[in-house]
């Protein structure tokens, strides 16, 4: 084994605080997505294929790009893989946008629709790879659905395709339902109350395989990925900072 080979040898630990934290947050319309990005650690870079930025648009940790083409997708990708972009965070709203972007993008390869569904699955876990494995913490926004398997009703995320959507759960640690709860006051009165879901329960897929965190978390991501274990981010293994350091 090579010299070089052995220096890359280091605990789990470093490996992953390297990575950053990888977020799955689906949710219904309205639940607050996409304000979730607010929340998130550090210089935020919120990559948007839908046209709902208007509740961050005070945000002064937050910057945004809108994209039209599969092909912007990647090229953002390579300048934050190489440094060229300096962000913290960033997330993708919403990989569901973003599954449609690439159909359409396929459909206008292929006659047949059968070819371009096929080959749009291969598209989007090819996009999800490569975003998912930036040093950095990423958060990938996505649509809700309800499905009915064998007359067990679900609420999943979307995305374009059957397959496509039961397998985007396998890909990331934390798979989390943004819900919109009613719950009461202290004085009695009825309120809506946000919570982060993070177990499987109420027909509901959530996954937490850190095992960290709570069944309900509040939607702060700052907070939920400081609980998760992380204190530190890198741009690449020579470069370690604290989060928030731009």
């Amino acid at each position: 084994m090579s010299n070089d080979l052995t220096s890359r040898i280091v605990t789990p630990e470093k490996l992953v605080q390297n990575q950053g934290a990888k977020v799955l947050v689906y949710g219904m319309a309205g639940a607050g997505k996409t304000s979730l990005a607010k929340t998130a650690p550090g210089k935020v870079l919120v990559i948007s294929a839908e046209a709902g930025l208007l509740s961050i648009k005070d945000a002064t940790n937050v910057d945004a790009i809108e994209v039209k083409e599969a092909s912007e997708l990647m090229q953002l990708y390579d300048l934050l893989n190489t440094g060229q972009l300096q962000y913290d965070t960033v997330c993708l709203d919403s990989i569901s946008e973003i599954s449609e972007l690439l159909l359409q993008q396929e459909k206008a390869r292929h006659k047949d629709p059968r070819k371009a569904y096929g080959e749009v699955q291969e598209s989007v876990t090819n996009v999800m790879r490569a975003f998912r494995d930036l040093q950095m913490h990423v958060m990938f926004i996505c649509k809700e659905e309800k499905v009915n398997s064998d007359g067990i009703f679900m609420h999943e995320p979307k995305m374009v395709g059957t397959k496509l959507g039961q397998s985007i759960t396998y890909f990331f640690d934390e798979v989390l339902a943004l819900r919109v709860i009613d719950d009461t006051d202290a004085e009695g009165n009825a309120v809506q109350a946000r919570w982060l879901q993070t177990r499987v329960g109420q027909g509901y897929v959530a996954k937490d395989r850190s095992g960290k965190l709570e069944a309900f978390e509040v939607p702060d991501l700052t907070a939920l990925i400081e609980k998760l274990g992380f204190t530190a981010v890198a741009k690449n293994t020579d470069n370690v900072k604290e989060i928030g350091n731009v």
